[in-house]
């Protein structure tokens, strides 16, 4: 017998071990080691299978754990939003296109933070992001340290729904609703008011707006300025977290639009977050914090083209602004004259008695202008809250 035939292999003495039986006889390798081989050979790779999907399994676990941990734990972030290293594509046919390139935001409770530039510049996407109505391509948003970048469809509604509110360029407002019905839809969703406690809730908002008086008209019965009012009010039935703001005064005129962002920062001062996106200039001087965006990244830096307000739009609201607050001033004087011998008083009722346009069109905060009479008069007085002491 050869020696080639005659030298064992490690798997024919296992063949042995196992069956006490020859693998070699003169030369031949017996058909029952073939047999042999093959079952072993199909076992092996069955066993490798099995391995595979187990660890697969197991990673799967693994992911689907920090998922979870990510979406209900989140990071506990000092910060009511933090966005990170957040990047969208879209697919035009087959072409790729980057709306957004590595985005990093923090925006905390109380900013109003205005995102300037032009059409094209991803400011859009951003805030739909923000506001959860679209998913990243990647990177991750936390809003009040939870991920909602990982969030469900369902999910994401919910969030939408009891802590983001929304105010768009169009109003958005449902036609053949009032204002104070149009103010009352989400509200209907959230289902924790009774129909009476709704009512109420929207009624309050209307006035904060200073609408209640037209609650029982319909869109078309209002002016641009108050439909988007009422969509103010709107976005705050649920009491959200924060308020998206997409072109606030985009389809209004200047004065009106500056009535809008003088109640936005009214809002602002009383607690109110806001994150918007425009390419007016106006809206910047509302702001705390401004940032422009240029081809899907953000900068403090640069001058921005393409934006609404030009220098002689911008001088003449300022004038018409600075007007109004001379104007303001004297109705003041007159309010305070006639209520002398008051220790308190309250600072609704000084608004109450000067005209909304002049309210709604002034270059500072109505409580800004109150503390100027009293420094400017060497008055004994102090704004305590929401009322003048007197002392």
């Amino acid at each position: 017998m050869s020696e080639k035939f005659s030298m064992k292999t490690p798997l024919m003495e296992e063949y042995e071990e196992e069956t006490g039986r020859l693998a070699i006889w003169k030369g031949q390798i017996t058909k029952d080691f073939q047999k042999w081989k093959k079952k072993k050979e199909k076992q092996q790779r069955k066993e490798l299978k099995k391995e595979k999907l187990l660890e697969s399994k197991v990673e799967k676990e693994r992911k689907k754990r920090e998922i979870e941990e990510d979406k209900e734990v989140g990071k506990d972030y000092e910060h009511l939003i933090v966005v990170e290293n957040l990047h969208k594509t879209y697919l035009l046919g087959t072409t790729a296109v980057a709306a957004l390139r590595g985005v990093d935001l923090t925006i905390d409770k109380g900013d109003f933070v205005d995102i300037m530039g032009p059409s094209g510049s991803g400011k859009t996407t951003l805030l739909n992001l923000i506001g959860g109505l679209d998913t990243p391509t990647r990177g991750k948003i936390f809003l009040e340290g939870r991920n909602i970048s990982m969030l469900s469809d369902n999910e994401l509604a919910d969030i939408r729904r009891e802590r983001i509110g929304f105010v768009f360029q169009f109003y958005n407002l449902l036609p053949q609703m009032t204002a104070l019905e149009n103010v009352m839809v989400p509200l209907h969703f959230s289902g924790k008011l009774s129909r009476r406690g709704k009512r109420k809730k929207a009624m309050d908002l209307l006035r904060l707006v200073g609408l209640d008086e037209r609650a029982h008209h319909t869109p078309s019965e209002l002016s641009g300025g108050e439909q988007q009012r009422v969509a103010i009010a709107r976005a705050f039935a649920n009491d959200p977290a924060i308020c998206v703001l997409d072109e606030p005064t985009g389809d209004l005129d200047s004065k009106t639009g500056v009535m809008i962002l003088n109640l936005l920062r009214d809002l602002n001062k009383k607690g109110a977050t806001f994150i918007a996106v425009s390419h007016d200039a106006a809206v910047s001087e509302f702001a705390t914090r401004v940032f422009h965006m240029r081809d899907g990244k953000l900068t403090h830096e640069g001058k921005i083209s393409g934006l609404k307000e030009t220098e002689i739009m911008e001088l003449t609201r300022k004038k018409e602004m600075e007007l109004n607050k001379e104007k303001c001033k004297t109705h003041i004087y007159k309010y305070l004259f006639t209520s002398q011998g008051k220790n308190e008083i309250k600072i609704s009722d000084i608004r109450s008695h000067i005209p909304r346009d002049i309210i709604l069109n002034l270059p500072e905060h109505f409580n800004d202008i109150l503390e100027e009479i009293i420094e400017d008069n060497n008055l004994k007085a102090k704004i305590q809250g929401e009322l003048l002491i007197l002392q």
